[in-house]
C-alpha cells in the first residue's frame, strides 16, 4: 500500500511541476520589428556604384512611447550612416516615427527635417525603401544641421537598401 501512496504522490508532484514549468515557458513572442540592421559596403561594391554616398548604415528600431492621434506610430526608426569620403557620423535627428501596416512599416520623420521612408522584411534582412512622393530621409552629422545629406529617389542608388541583421551594441554608437 505504502508503494501505492508513493507512486500517486510522485505522480502528483511531477505533474505540478510540469504545469507550473508550461507557465514559464509562456512568454510572448519577441517583437519581430524591433532590432538593429546593418550593412557596411566595401570598395568593390562602391566602384561599381559612384553615385552612391552611402558607405555604411545602421537601422535600429525600438518601441515608440507617446503614440498619438496626430503622431501615431509604435515604434522609433533610428538611421546611422557613413558618408563616402565623409568623416563625420549622420543620422535622422530624434529618429522617425513608424506606423506598421501589414508587413510594412511607414516611417515619417518630423520636425525641420520632413521625410518618409518605408520598412519591410526579407527573411531575417530588412529593407529600408525611399521611393514615392515627398520619399526622401535627411541625416545631419551631429549639431551641424547645416551639412546635412538627403537621401532620396532622385539618386537611383538610395532608393533601397538591404540590410542585415546585427547586435544591439552595433546600433548602440
Amino acid at each position: 500500500m505504502r508503494i501505492v501512496w508513493f507512486a500517486v504522490l510522485a505522480l502528483v508532484v511531477g505533474c505540478s511541476a510540469a504545469l507550473a514549468q508550461d507557465e514559464g515557458e509562456t512568454e510572448e513572442a519577441p517583437d519581430p520589428w524591433i532590432g538593429c540592421w546593418a550593412r557596411v559596403y566595401d570598395a568593390v561594391h562602391l566602384a561599381k556604384h559612384p553615385g552612391q554616398k552611402v558607405a555604411a548604415i545602421t537601422l535600429s528600431i525600438s518601441a515608440r512611447e507617446g503614440s498619438s492621434g496626430d503622431a501615431p506610430g509604435d515604434y522609433r526608426a533610428k538611421l546611422t550612416a557613413l558618408m563616402r569620403d565623409k568623416p563625420d557620423t549622420y543620422s535622422n535627428p530624434g529618429g522617425s516615427r513608424c506606423v506598421a501596416s501589414g508587413d510594412t512599416l511607414s516611417c515619417f520623420t518630423d520636425g525641420f527635417f520632413l521625410g518618409k521612408f518605408s520598412l519591410e522584411h526579407a527573411g531575417k534582412n530588412m529593407k529600408l525603401a525611399i521611393n514615392g512622393a515627398n520619399a526622401h530621409v535627411a541625416l545631419v552629422p551631429g549639431v551641424d544641421l547645416s551639412s546635412f545629406v538627403v537621401l532620396s529617389p532622385e539618386n537611383p542608388e538610395h532608393t533601397l537598401f538591404l540590410l542585415n541583421p546585427a547586435p544591439a551594441k552595433t546600433c548602440a554608437k
